[in-house]
């Protein structure tokens, strides 16, 4: 997913407002499916109210880091199950009401892992179960390395720099590099790369039909704002038919 270097630095850039979004869906529900669950950033606080998340996170990086915090918040282990595995291939041999992906969908490379990852998570789902997650259209196109955000936590500088590149085979590829200073040194520098799959709104509306999915809704930002062409981040709401 590109943090397998950088998994301790995750939750200082990723301040996406998106916890209340999710939570919508999720506060009369007495459990939820978090596929690609990360460092635990929604799937703790989600805990934190009561609700029951089982997790999935196929990196053991960012799973590192979300034991960690979990090692921290013992009263929270009764309402999360983190759960070693991808979208496509886990199996918890029940169903769910809801399941959400935030920043996973764009890591499905191509139709077949897309197929294979939507019809999984729909057997997992009850019927006229939601689905909903994210993804970032502005992502999939050339761009040149520029700075996009810093973060300063007493005498450390946090910088992350973000490039994106379009490949031949239906794919682009993510860049990201993380500076780390004190008291104005250099001292750590990362760079990540990873691989996203090229697809457009149309394409996602048709292997969502194709796995039995209806979208409902469709949002270009976490306060529900409907989504416009153009828009760089494509929120769906699907229902499992």
């Amino acid at each position: 997913m590109g943090y397998e270097k950088s998994a301790h630095l995750y939750d200082l850039f990723d301040k996406k407002g998106n916890i209340e979004f999710f939570y919508h869906y999720v506060s009369k529900a007495k459990d939820i499916l978090d596929i690609g669950s990360g460092t635990g950033r929604i799937a703790i606080p989600l805990a934190e109210r009561g609700i029951k998340v089982f997790c999935v996170e196929p990196s053991p990086a960012m799973r590192r880091e979300f034991e960690k915090k979990l090692s921290q918040r013992l009263e929270l282990s009764k309402n999360i199950i983190l759960i070693e595995g991808d979208a496509s291939s886990f199996n918890l041999n029940r169903t769910f009401p809801a399941a959400f992906l935030s920043g996973s969908f764009d890591h499905f490379l191509d139709n077949k892992e897309r197929l294979s990852s939507l019809l999984n998570i729909g057997k997992h789902l009850n019927s006229n179960g939601k689905l909903v997650f994210d993804v970032f259209l502005g992502l999939m196109k050339d761009s040149s390395l520029s700075p996009a955000e810093e973060v300063r936590i007493d005498n450390k500088k946090y910088r992350r720099f973000v490039r994106s590149k379009l490949l031949l085979d239906g794919k682009g590829e993510t860049i990201l590099i993380f500076e780390t200073y004190e008291s104005g040194k250099l001292i750590e520098r990362i760079e990540e790369r990873s691989f996203v799959g090229i697809i457009d709104r149309d394409g996602i509306h048709n292997i969502l039909k194709e796995t039995g999915f209806e979208v409902e809704n469709e949002y270009s930002n976490y306060d529900f704002t409907p989504f416009q062409k153009g828009n760089e981040i494509l929120i769906i709401e699907a229902i499992r038919r």
